[in-house]
């Protein structure tokens, strides 16, 4: 199976590896688009350079910032039937797309794959942060589960692959949400639950790997706004799903507050610094601030609007118990 591979990119020091890495895979048959954003004179020449007149690597390019336009634009552009993404910060073992290509030829079925993201042994610095996923091997039908995903399936946007028709009917990425937009995460979580609505089955594996290479931060301005932005992009995807009508925003929303509150309160008694309330708050900050000046288009992607009714702001104040929460 032929694969268009997606490669947003805006690190010039990492993205060389994470191409060289596409290159040394076991298939031959693939694209890859590697997208830039916003300024991107050294990146384009970093990636020219390592591309060496490789015709299989394209570079294309978005004026603003953000993971989701750089997606988005790939969606658009691939030509392949199978679509992979990864990030400019990882590095792809080479055996990733020959399993991902595997597991759709096993279950035609099968609508997206996601694999696993393993962190690198740490530079022994603190504090320091790398984010890491390792998902069960698991497949999660919505329509025959009844939304109920088995326990330990998921998938990230830094490594997965979908099939193009999927991508056709369930559209761009928010580009409101993700690295680069306005609620700079959750991207990946949005567009799974857009997966989920139209019944796609979906599929998690910890055999297809990439290695998050060039992903730990070190000190606390780096790892400060790893924390603030993906509180923000879930406060935010909570608040998308509560103006979309749908219960389980508010109930993330409480179960947010009660968790952090509860954990906060716990490492009071430790000693520990009240890191979670610094969570609560830019998580309750990016829902107040998408229900307040956001909605949502006929195309399911927020959208910024000029004003908020008294309305908006009273659901995004009046937090009541819930009795679930968002997978």
């Amino acid at each position: 199976m032929r694969f268009s591979v997606c490669l947003p990119a805006t690190r010039p020091t990492s993205v060389a590896a994470a191409v060289r890495s596409i290159q040394a895979q076991t298939v031959r048959d693939w694209e890859l688009l590697v997208v830039g954003q916003g300024d991107d004179g050294a990146l384009r020449a970093s990636v020219e350079r390592v591309a060496e007149g490789d015709r299989r690597v394209r570079y294309l390019h978005v004026e603003r910032p953000g993971s989701s336009r750089a997606r988005t634009l790939a969606l658009r552009v691939a030509s392949a039937p199978l679509i992979a993404m990864t990030d400019d910060d990882c590095e792809a073992r080479a055996d990733w797309l020959a399993v991902l290509g595997q597991a759709f030829a096993d279950d035609p079925a099968l609508a997206l794959i996601g694999g696993a993201m393993v962190a690198p042994p740490g530079a022994g610095r603190w504090p320091a942060s790398c984010p890491e996923w390792i998902p069960a091997e698991a497949v999660y039908d919505p329509v025959a589960s009844g939304r109920t995903a088995p326990r330990g399936w998921d998938w990230i946007g830094a490594n997965f692959a979908l099939r193009r028709e999927a991508a056709e009917v369930v559209g761009d990425f928010d580009e409101c949400l993700g690295a680069g937009g306005d609620f700079p995460a959750a991207g990946d979580t949005d567009y799974k639950l857009r997966m989920e609505a139209h019944g796609f089955k979906m599929r998690s594996t910890p055999r297809a790997v990439v290695d998050h290479t060039y992903g730990w931060r070190y000190g606390f301005k780096a790892v400060l706004r790893h924390q603030r932005n993906h509180a923000r992009g879930n406060g935010a995807l909570a608040a998308k799903l509560t103006l979309l009508g749908d219960r389980r925003g508010r109930d993330l929303l409480t179960v947010t507050v009660s968790e952090c509150l509860s954990r906060w309160l716990l490492g009071r008694r430790a000693g520990r610094l009240p890191a979670d309330l610094r969570v609560l708050a830019h998580f309750v900050a990016g829902y107040r601030q998408c229900i307040q000046h956001y909605g949502v288009g006929a195309d399911g992607l927020l959208f910024r609007r000029p004003s908020a009714t008294r309305e908006d702001w009273r659901q995004a104040s009046d937090v009541r118990p819930a009795r679930a929460s968002i997978r």
